[in-house]
């Protein structure tokens, strides 16, 4: 009875049976009513000690923030030990960039000696092969960007 939703509601009662089922009023009714409740309570806050290994999640539990039954979900990376986990080096994306750096390297070598003939007379054109790397590289980075870098976190409000 004394909670402020109830109690904008109740006030607002009059506002929207005169919009004559229009929902858009108690809609952004809604919207601020929430905003508000956000400033003023904000939400659970989260802490990682990462030499712990721990997550610590400060709040309210015996009043709203959570009861039994609620779930609780938390996305976490952790760094990974190379040498306890080799896998991590199987990864298409590792292979392919570091097969395009060392490209673009052994491009950058080769360009210093254009014009040069090898024996058999092939000659190698190391600036060709150091920007094919490089497009290469630019391609691998969108991709990498496009594909799983997170999204910008914003408030809007």
């Amino acid at each position: 009875m004394f909670d402020i939703r109830y109690q904008m509601f109740l006030n607002n009662m009059g506002d929207f049976i005169s919009f004559a089922g229009d929902l858009s009023y108690l809609f952004q009714m809604e919207q601020y009513m929430s905003m508000i409740d956000m400033q003023l309570h904000g939400n659970p806050q989260v802490k990682f000690s990462r030499r712990q290994n721990r997550l610590y999640i400060f709040g309210d539990f015996e009043d709203k923030d959570l009861k039994a039954g609620d779930y609780l979900v938390a996305e976490i990376y952790q760094t990974i030990n190379p040498d306890s986990h080799t896998s991590i080096y199987n990864d298409m994306f590792i292979k392919d960039y570091t097969t395009a750096l060392i490209k673009q390297q052994w491009g950058a070598n080769l360009s210093k000696f254009e014009g040069m003939q090898l024996p058999g007379g092939v000659t190698l054109n190391g600036r060709q092969i150091f920007e094919d790397a490089t497009a290469d590289i630019e391609k691998l980075e969108e991709k990498l960007r496009a594909e799983q870098e997170l999204p910008v976190d914003f408030f809007v409000g």
